[in-house]
């Protein structure tokens, strides 16, 4: 290699691989709908997105519209809502998480069509649909299938006019929206163009399957279609569908906040108190609590017994925000619609965790996400008016306040509801930035499980973290004036464990930082066996 003087560059391996901030992010929306496979602890797997369109398109009414809110007269659907206003106000990646007591039914259909086979060979085909998911979402979705002078075919799916549902002869009928269409199909089994493969692969509506074993009868025409229909809804799930859908997120480390649309804490306590305990063993999200909707003077939260009767949870890995949120909805209309109501009162946990989202991004986690660059977008404005005296009340107990100041809603408070029980944790920054780093080593230490637990391991662990730690503290996520006062990273025998622990395969990394607020040192320990699989 070195033939001549000269300088020669040479690429080594990181001695120490880099440590990767975590996420902070991510929310997972858990609840019931009525579209989608619901998850379980043996089937079913939360499904990421990253807008309100793949929300609709996957989750929502067949033509995906309003971003997936359905139109229940009087009541809110609080999974559409929330969604809308998660993305609306600077969220941009989720989880949907369905919860069912029962799998319900998927709606299916079939149609028989002829195949030509150059133009000589007649070949009755039966082809069977079924939606993609269980429920009554669908009921009535027209299925179009023909064959082009190509010798290919084209599937039309869509949804029904009025007329055309009222329609009795199925060959009458005819598409309002078209919702999906995919050309150049064949029916042959194998290859890109298999009817199977092609659209199983892309359609978010139905499966499809060509079955040899039912003959088309004689005389089917090249060109049909069929209406789908036997759809059956999941039933609402119990406190239990919860606890066994939040076992499976487990897997999902990613997660940094946990919501609940539709459900408020008095109604619901029990399905909260497992989605704590799921952030408490995981120790790496947050979860967003939404108190009952203060419709009646009963239900407000206006003094500290009010508070306490409501017996919120005290766990740092809770908040709570207060009051509701106006939404408008977008069925209503004046003339078409009069009926309607004109707004709904939506749970400001899921409009939170976007501006939780947003901060993040532009400003760091550590950043608490409240004051005048907290926003809400996308709403009216609370629906109850919160002054400085019921402030100066509620702040103290935790409860974050949702206030128009100088002109737009923003939110004026970030502390947990752990602001009496752990102090050290009373602010939501300093809790999700534990939560960060804590899971950014998680991350990192996986790699180093089977190396020897000696003097060159713990070196190495000391010298990652450091790095790691030092970049937070130049990005502004600690106090002190210098590196030293805002954090510390201890590892060894003597120092973090006994020489017992050693020999045991442990490995105890123990780091501390100084947050922004408070001033107190939060220290962080990570344990790990090496040399051997946990």
């Amino acid at each position: 290699m070195f033939r001549h003087p000269g300088v020669y560059i040479k690429e080594l391996p990181a001695k120490n691989p880099p440590i990767t901030a975590a996420p902070t992010s991510i929310t997972a929306f858990v609840g019931h709908l009525k579209r989608g496979v619901r998850v379980t602890g043996v089937a079913g797997k939360p499904v990421f997105i990253r807008s309100v369109a793949q929300y609709a398109k996957k989750f929502g009414p067949p033509a995906g519209d309003h971003g997936g809110i359905a139109n229940r007269g009087a009541k809110v659907d609080p999974f559409g809502h929330a969604i809308n206003a998660f993305f609306a106000n600077g969220g941009s990646k989720a989880y949907v998480v369905p919860v069912a007591r029962t799998p319900g039914k998927s709606a299916t259909c079939k149609v028989e069509i002829r195949e030509l086979i150059k133009k000589k060979v007649d070949l009755g085909r039966t082809v069977l649909f079924e939606a993609t998911s269980s429920g009554k979402w669908a009921d009535n979705l027209l299925v179009k299938l023909k064959q082009e002078t190509t010798g290919t075919f084209t599937l039309i799916i869509g949804t029904q006019d009025p007329a055309s549902l009222a329609q009795t002869q199925t060959s009458r009928k005819r598409h309002d929206a078209v919702l999906e269409t995919f050309s150049g199909l064949t029916m042959a089994a194998g290859g890109s163009t298999s009817i199977t493969k092609k659209v199983n692969r892309r359609s978010t509506l139905v499966r499809v399957k060509v079955d040899a074993t039912i003959p088309a009868a004689a005389g089917t025409p090249t060109e049909a279609q069929a209406e789908m229909a036997g759809g059956v809804d999941t039933r609402a799930p119990l406190a239990t569908d919860y606890t066994i859908a939040l076992k499976r997120l487990e897997d999902y480390r990613d997660i940094a906040t946990l919501l609940l649309p539709g459900k408020d804490w008095t109604n619901s306590r029990t399905e909260y108190e497992s989605a704590i305990a799921h952030a408490e063993l995981m120790k790496n999200r947050m979860v967003i609590i939404d108190p009952q909707n203060p419709r009646t003077y009963a239900t407000r939260l206006i003094t500290q017994r009010n508070v306490t009767a409501a017996g919120f949870p005290t766990s740092p890995y809770t908040a709570l925000y207060y009051p509701y949120l106006k939404v408008t909805n977008p069925y209503y209309d004046a003339k078409s619609a009069p009926g309607l109501p004109k707004t709904f009162a939506l749970g400001p946990a899921a409009a939170v965790a976007g501006v939780w989202a947003r901060i993040d991004g532009a400003r760091g986690v550590w950043k608490a996400p409240a004051g005048l660059e907290a926003t809400l977008r996308g709403t009216l404005g609370p629906t109850l008016p919160v002054s400085n005296t019921l402030q100066r009340t509620l702040n103290p107990l935790g409860v974050n306040c949702l206030r128009p100041i100088k002109g737009p809603t923003v939110i004026w408070g970030a502390r947990t509801l752990a602001s009496r029980t752990h102090p050290e944790y009373r602010y939501v920054a300093v809790r999700r930035v534990r939560n960060m780093i804590a899971q950014s080593l998680y991350h990192a230490l996986q790699q180093r499980v089977f190396e020897p637990n000696d003097q060159n391991l713990w070196s190495s662990l000391r010298d990652s973290v450091t790095e790691f730690m030092n970049g937070l503290y130049r990005a502004g996520a600690f106090q002190g004036n210098k590196s030293t006062d805002a954090y510390y990273v201890r590892c060894g025998v003597g120092q973090t464990m006994t020489q017992a622990d050693s020999n045991a395969g442990i490995v105890r990394v123990e780091v501390g930082f100084a947050p922004l607020k408070p001033a107190e040192f939060v220290v962080l320990n990570v344990e790990y066996t090496v040399g051997q699989s946990r």
